[in-house]
């Protein structure tokens, strides 16, 4: 199949099956849904400001005697929580998204709504997409790493000068060359995430459809990836196009909103609180999981389009063959 009928497949399908919408939805709630623009509008007390109060909050929590290996303890604490939290909905997130590709390989082939049967799929290959993710997430997590190490020598240098006065110059030479470290490490992180943006759609459906585990599947959209490189560049491009055109204007939107309420601070929490909420909830959860919802379908057809899937699950989930 051309790239063109592929392309009009894809959003034939996804334009016909809402219920993949709601899936997208859901995509994006527990974050995968690749779109979204959260924003927090700015809000003013009667009297202090929230953004001084905050900052009086917080330094109230900061020792007098504070010293660089409490910094570096805080940012290894907070790293470990940030961590927890990222485990945590990588499983959640490998049952949504293996639910919905299961589902719509399932409309696509044989128009059949089946959700139960699609999350129990899902589920049944959570722990090794999660660990296919896992892999894949080596690389980058060896280099934020490195990143979050600097950061701390960073903060830990910065107040090394603050305690010991203009004696401590020196070290502002340090400082810069860690700057230029972060920046030097972060370069590296950005082309991983752009190979990772074509390849590991490919490598999830390889986990989901065929069930292959974590390392065969990582082989598998290695190899699907090769054979079609041209058209799997032209799908990214299709859902980069998409991501541009919808953060544009929402962009826009928000950062008219920002303007608007820093000149005129929201006076009401509640006010504030509606404002958030009801702007994240249209733009980065319904609107982005719609995105989501098309973003999935288009990797998933082209996935069908560009291999013959094997039966992943007997029991549950046998994909047609065509």
């Amino acid at each position: 199949m051309d790239i063109g009928a592929l392309l009009k497949r894809g959003f034939a399908v996804w334009w016909r099956y809402k219920v993949l919408w709601a899936l997208g939805i859901l995509l994006a709630l527990v974050g995968r849904g690749g779109y979204g623009v959260t924003v927090n509008f700015g809000v003013a007390e009667p009297g202090q400001p929230p953004d001084q109060e905050a900052i009086q909050i917080l330094l109230a929590f900061i020792p007098d005697d504070l010293t660089p290996e409490t910094v570096t303890g805080w940012v290894l604490s907070l790293a470990l929580i940030l961590l927890v939290g990222w485990l945590v909905m990588l499983f959640v997130g490998s049952i949504v998204e293996g639910a919905a590709i299961v589902q719509t390989d399932l409309l696509d082939q044989r128009s059949q709504f089946d959700l139960s049967s699609s999350f129990a799929a899902g589920l049944s290959r959570m722990v090794p997409l999660a660990l296919m993710d896992l892999l894949l997430a080596v690389p980058s997590l060896v280099v934020a790493i490195g990143i979050l190490i600097l950061f701390a020598s960073l903060i830990a240098s910065t107040l090394e000068v603050y305690n010991s006065g203009p004696a401590a110059s020196m070290l502002v030479s340090g400082i810069f060359v860690i700057l230029a470290s972060m920046i030097c490490l972060a370069i590296p992180l950005s082309i991983w995430g752009l190979f990772l943006a074509v390849f590991r759609p490919l490598a999830a459906r390889a986990c989901v459809l065929e069930g292959h585990g974590p390392v065969a599947s990582i082989k598998r959209g290695w190899q699907i990836l090769r054979r079609n490189l041209g058209q799997a560049i032209i799908v990214w491009l299709v859902t980069l196009g998409i991501g541009i055109v919808y953060s544009l204007p929402v962009g826009a939107i928000a950062a008219s909103l920002l303007l608007a309420t820093s000149a005129n601070p929201v006076t009401s929490f509640g006010a504030w609180l509606v404002i958030t909420v009801l702007f994240n909830l249209i733009f980065a959860v319904i609107l982005g999981g719609l995105l989501a919802s098309l973003n999935v379908t288009l990797w998933t057809v082209g996935y069908r389009q560009w291999t013959t899937a094997t039966p992943a699950m007997q029991q549950v989930y046998a994909p047609v063959r065509g």
